[in-house]
């Protein structure tokens, strides 16, 4: 490891982090953990940026980082970077959009052990305990400009240099992943 560098400690799970995945742009990371959580983060800045809880209400921390049944062993971003997809051990595939705090939609899973989108983001493959993968179509959406312009600012410049630029404020808005 003489080559590499630690940059940065991300914490804020309650339990083992098992999965994680960065967004095509580098700008998010989503991270699974035996919390029962996936959480985003913007991996330069260090902060959560959204929570998508498999469990309601969330369990309290000693619930969450103890043996719960419901621990989340996967998690992929999507090509267009603003879905996700995780996998539980309640036995549900949850598919996210990284702006809405529910899934937009959840699926039967039995045995889910990984998960990971198609280059081109039309399918989603899931393998389980069994030694099956199986595979879900993925609907085509249209991002949005805003979605477009981030994608393309990140994945030249990391979250403080584009507070840094000789902007208006409300630009830096537009381009920013928010709290």
């Amino acid at each position: 490891m003489d080559t590499y560098t630690m940059i940065r400690k991300l914490e804020g799970h309650h339990h083992d982090v098992v999965a994680c995945d960065f967004s095509p742009d580098g700008a998010l990371l989503a991270t699974a953990s035996y919390d029962t959580r996936v959480y985003v983060w913007d991996p330069h800045s260090g902060d959560i940026l959204m929570e998508f809880g498999h469990l309601f209400p969330p369990p309290t921390p000693i619930f969450a980082g103890g043996a719960n049944d419901r621990w989340v062993r996967a998690v992929s971003f999507s090509h267009d970077g603003l879905h996700v997809a995780s996998l539980a051990d309640d036995k549900m595939v949850r598919f996210w959009r990284i702006d809405e705090d529910c899934p937009v939609q959840v699926a039967p899973l039995s045995n889910g052990l990984c998960c990971a989108f198609s280059t081109d983001g039309s399918v989603l493959a899931a393998g389980t305990h069994d030694g099956s993968v199986y595979f879900w179509a993925t609907p085509r959406q249209v991002p949005s400009l805003q979605h477009l312009c981030r994608m393309s600012i990140r994945r030249v410049m990391p979250t403080q240099e584009v507070q840094k630029l000789p902007v208006p404020s409300k630009v830096l808005e537009f381009l920013s992943y928010r709290v």
